[in-house]
Order: C-alpha cells, then sequence, then structure tokens
C-alpha cells in the first residue's frame, strides 16, 4: 500500500512545494500547502492549513514535518501534487486507503535557462505563495500565480522585503516590534507582517500609524481578515501625538510627508532603534526657506533643479545626523511601486559608532543658506 508520507519523504530533500487537496471529511483543512521556508538561517517546512477562509502556519524540521503529515495528512485528502526540483508528481486516494500515482512531469526549466531559473529561487517571496495582500494588489491571482503584466510590480515589492533581509538577515531575536509611519493604504505593511511573522516564524508585532481614521479602520479590517493578529493600525500624528513607549527593533517611514519623517527619525533615534528605514516624500522644508549665500548659488537659479538639489540636501543631512548619532547609514535608489518611479531609501541600522564631520558639515550649510531643516533642530548636536 502507497502511502503519502512515504513518496513525500523520497521528495522531500528537493521539495517545491505539496499540496493537499480535496479533503475526505468535513471537519479540518479544506486544503494543506507544504513547502521550504528558511528560519534563522536553516531549511525548514512549513505547512500552511486553509480551513473557514483563514490561514494557519506551522513550521517543522524534516523529520518533524514527516510525523507530523503521517498523523494529519495520510489518507485526509483525495488528491495529492508533490512538486520538487526536477519533477512533479500527481496522486489520488484510493478506495482501499491508499494512493495511487497519476500522474508525473519533468520540470522543465523557466525561459531564458538555468541562469533565470536560479535567480527566481533568489526571490525571497515566492510565486506559489499565500500572500493575500498580493491577491488585493492584482499581483497575485486567486490561486497565488503571478498576473504576467504585473511582474514588474511583483520584483519590486521583492525588492523591497530583500533590502530589509539584508538589513536584519543577521539577527537571531525570536520576536521583533516595528513602528511603521504614515502607513496609509500601502500593503507593504501586510507584507512586511507576512515576511516576519510566516516566512521567518517570528513573534511579529506591527503598528501602524496614520492621520486618516477611515484609512486606519479599513487597515484594521484587512488584518483581521487575513488574520495578522499580531498588526494593528491606529489614528496619529506623529509630529505631536504620543506614540508607543514600548521597545520597538525598527521603524519604517515610506513616504512620511515632508517633516514627519525628520518626527519619525527623532522618534528611533531618541530610543535608540535599531533598524531604520525611511523612504521620504515630498520635502518642501529646505526649498521654502533657502537662499542664496555661496558656492551652490547656481543650484539654486531653476526651480525645477532648485527642488531636487534641496531634495538631495535634506536626505544627505537627514543621513549626517543618523550617522552623527551611531547609526551606520546607506543611501539606496528604491523603485516604489505605487509612488514616484525613483526615490532614495534611508537604511540605517545603530552600531554606536558616530561619524564625525558629517553632523558640522550640515549645520556648515545651514549657517550659511539659512535653511531650516526639522531634524537638525529635533536631534541636537551632541
Amino acid at each position: 500500500m502507497a502511502k503519502i508520507t512515504q513518496e513525500l519523504a523520497i521528495v522531500l530533500p528537493t521539495l517545491g512545494k505539496a499540496v493537499f487537496s480535496q479533503p475526505t471529511g468535513k471537519d479540518g483543512p479544506q486544503k494543506v500547502e507544504l513547502r521550504p521556508v528558511l528560519i534563522k538561517g536553516e531549511r525548514r517546512y512549513q505547512a500552511e492549513s486553509f480551513q473557514n477562509s483563514k490561514a494557519f502556519h506551522q513550521n517543522f524540521t524534516d523529520l518533524g514535518l514527516l510525523s507530523w503529515a503521517e498523523e494529519n495528512l495520510e489518507g485526509r485528502f483525495r488528491q495529492v501534487l508533490l512538486s520538487a526540483e526536477t519533477e512533479s508528481r500527481q496522486y489520488v486516494l484510493k478506495r482501499d486507503g491508499s494512493y495511487k500515482k497519476t500522474g508525473g512531469a519533468a520540470v522543465l526549466p523557466r525561459p531564458g535557462g538555468a541562469q533565470a531559473h536560479n535567480r527566481e529561487k533568489d526571490y525571497l517571496l515566492r510565486e506559489g505563495e499565500n500572500i493575500p495582500a498580493l491577491v488585493d494588489l492584482g499581483v497575485f491571482t486567486k490561486d497565488f500565480s503571478i498576473v504576467r503584466a504585473k511582474y514588474d510590480k511583483f520584483r519590486q515589492i521583492n525588492r523591497f522585503v530583500e533590502l530589509v533581509d539584508q538589513g536584519v538577515r543577521d539577527e537571531k531575536a525570536e520576536r521583533i516590534r516595528i513602528l511603521d509611519f504614515g502607513c496609509g493604504k500601502s500593503y507593504l505593511t501586510f507584507i512586511l507582517y507576512y515576511y516576519f511573522a510566516v516566512r521567518r516564524g517570528m513573534e511579529t508585532e506591527i503598528i501602524g500609524y496614520d492621520l486618516k481614521a477611515d484609512v486606519v479602520a479599513r487597515c484594521n479590517e484587512i488584518a483581521a481578515r487575513y488574520g495578522y493578529t499580531g498588526l494593528r493600525f491606529e489614528v496619529a500624528d506623529v509630529t505631536k501625538d504620543r506614540l508607543a513607549d514600548t521597545e520597538i527593533d525598527m521603524v519604517v517611514t515610506l513616504h512620511a510627508c515632508d517633516t514627519a519623517t525628520d518626527y519619525a527619525l527623532a522618534y528611533a533615534v531618541k530610543r535608540g532603534v535599531k533598524h531604520i528605514f525611511s523612504v521620504p516624500c515630498c520635502q518642501h522644508e529646505v526649498n521654502l526657506s533657502i537662499h542664496k549665500g555661496g558656492e551652490l548659488d547656481l543650484l539654486l537659479e531653476h526651480g525645477i533643479i532648485r527642488e531636487r538639489v534641496c531634495a538631495l540636501l535634506t536626505d544627505s543631512i537627514r543621513a549626517a545626523v543618523l550617522e552623527d548619532a551611531g547609526y551606520e547609514v546607506d543611501v539606496i535608489e528604491f523603485v516604489d511601486f505605487e509612488h514616484s518611479p525613483k526615490n532614495l531609501m534611508l537604511r540605517a541600522n545603530f552600531t554606536g559608532r558616530r561619524r564625525s564631520g558629517s553632523r558640522e558639515r550640515a549645520e556648515a550649510l545651514r549657517a550659511a543658506y539659512g535653511f531650516e531643516q526639522s531634524l537638525l533642530e529635533l536631534i541636537p548636536q551632541k
């Protein structure tokens, strides 16, 4: 008698995905999907069970998965698909309780050859994963296949997750707390929660702040629908309201408008938050207050050049203040999928090592050109 657990054990070392569907009974999940995941740098296997429009996740070692499958999956689903790196196998449940192999095929390389296939495997978020935010965005179909017309957006979202992953991949913590300032209706907040809570298996708490009550209410409804119990949204103005006073590991500001970015960065610096990911937006403060005063006067002659120079100057000052406060800062081009086509991301990790000179140069420019810049005021020079 062929046991599906034995068949699973054969393909487990190269497993891409396993799908158990058409349950034999009314109780229990309607479908179960298995896939390999990396948790703290080690290969694990995630079981995602779908029941009553909700998804439940469990992570296992290889032996733990086989033991769990023997107890919970064996004989309980009429159809099974086992997809590995080199082949896929399909099975149906027979009346005697055994499984019959009904199909099998080699997995063909994707267009572009092995190199393109390897690049796709490197994506942190993969086709076939139950990522409800990508379904709602129209990037995934309801069966979690990529909508080919949205492939660029899929790549851009993966780029965002990759930038976050690069900043925290060496962390060994089992939990993470994140504040997202000016979250708006951005589904990146939901994807960030999925990455930490589901993919990395961490105890995750994210609070999203926004000024609009209707947006906050809608986002809380979505979080509840997704079953994201550690994600909540609150109405707050970062420039004046009292915010979370618990220990925070990461601050995210994606398009917090104008000086709201500075207040979010100041919050992070004052609390010694370890990780900062900031994509500024509509930076008017310096542009409205700067006057001619030295060698950069030529760059202030024409409006569009002046605007761009002031935006770059603002981000440079922010980076300088963060470096002076003990952060290692990377300025990265971030191609956003929802707003302007090109932005800069400030990615900062707290090391405690101050970089001398940057803050002083920023202060000298302010003295020469008379502009206002909120972060310079919010974080006094030491």
